[in-house]
C-alpha cells in the first residue's frame, strides 16, 4: 500500500517535468523549399558531336529566374510610427434678465425690506413682485490628449527560393531559417513577390523591394519565455481585468 501511495506523485513530477521540457521549432512544411520540375531528357543524335541541349549561354544570368532557384534577401526593415492627438473645448454662457418697465418706469426691488417698489408711484405693487433680476452663467472646460509611438529595426539575411514565376516575370519566393542557441530557437519567416530586374548581379535584392511581404521573426524557450511575464501578470494586465 505505501508503494501505492508513492507512484501516484512520482507520477505527478514526472509528468509535470516533461510537460516543461521546452519544445523545439520543427520546419514549417508552407516554406520548404520547392524543386525544380523534372526534365526528360531527349534522346540524343549520335550522329553530331554537339548537343544543344548541354549548351551554356555566354550572356546567360546567374539571376533567380527559375521555380527551384535560390536568392538571398537582405533585411533593411527600419519602421517608425508616431501619432498625437489633442483636443480642447472651451465653453461660457450668461443669461441676464433686467427689471421690468411698466408704463415707462422702472420697477425695482427695495433695498431694506425686498420688496417691490416702483417710481410710478410708491407701494404700488408692494409685496407682490420680488427678486426681478436675474442672471444665469455657466462654463464648460474639456481637455484631452493623446499619444502613440511605434520603432521597429530588422536588418540580415536570409536565403529564399523561388517557387512560382508569373507570365510577368515577376517571381514568388518563400523561406526560412531556424536557428538554435543555447536554450532557445529562434525563427525567421519571409514570403512575398519580388520582380526578377529588382535582383542585383550578386543574386541579392533588399525586402524593402519584396511585395506583399510577411515577414516573421520569433522564438521559442527558455530565453524567449523570460520575456512574458507569468499568467497572474497577463491577466491583471490584460482585457479580462475589469479595473
Amino acid at each position: 500500500m505505501l508503494y501505492k501511495r508513492l507512484y501516484l506523485p512520482i507520477l505527478i513530477g514526472v509528468a509535470f517535468i516533461s510537460g516543461c521540457a521546452t519544445p523545439h521549432l520543427e520546419p514549417d512544411a508552407k516554406y520548404a523549399p520547392v524543386s525544380p520540375p523534372i526534365v526528360v531528357n531527349k534522346p540524343q543524335n549520335s550522329g553530331s558531336i554537339y548537343l544543344n541541349d548541354n549548351n551554356l549561354n555566354l550572356f546567360e544570368t546567374v539571376k533567380a529566374h527559375r521555380i527551384g532557384d535560390i536568392l538571398t534577401i537582405v533585411f533593411d526593415e527600419n519602421t517608425v510610427g508616431k501619432k498625437e492627438t489633442k483636443t480642447e473645448d472651451n465653453k461660457t454662457s450668461a443669461i441676464g434678465l433686467a427689471n421690468p418697465t411698466v408704463f415707462g418706469k422702472a420697477v425695482t426691488t427695495d433695498p431694506i425690506t425686498g420688496n417691490a417698489t416702483s417710481n410710478a408711484g410708491a407701494g404700488w405693487a408692494d409685496g407682490l413682485l420680488r427678486g426681478l433680476n436675474t442672471s444665469i452663467e455657466s462654463s464648460g472646460d474639456f481637455k484631452s490628449k493623446g499619444k502613440s509611438e511605434q520603432k521597429n529595426s530588422l536588418t540580415g539575411h536570409i536565403g529564399v527560393t523561388v517557387t512560382e514565376v508569373f507570365s510577368n516575370g515577376n517571381l514568388v519566393v518563400r523561406g526560412e531559417k531556424l536557428v538554435t542557441i543555447n536554450q532557445g530557437d529562434e525563427y525567421i519567416q519571409l514570403s512575398g513577390i519580388i520582380r526578377g530586374r529588382d535582383v542585383g548581379l550578386d543574386n541579392k535584392i533588399s525586402s524593402s523591394k519584396v511585395a506583399n511581404a510577411r515577414i516573421t521573426y520569433s522564438g521559442v524557450g527558455l530565453t524567449h519565455d523570460s520575456n512574458k511575464g507569468g499568467w497572474g501578470t497577463r491577466f491583471y494586465m490584460g482585457d479580462m481585468w475589469p479595473f
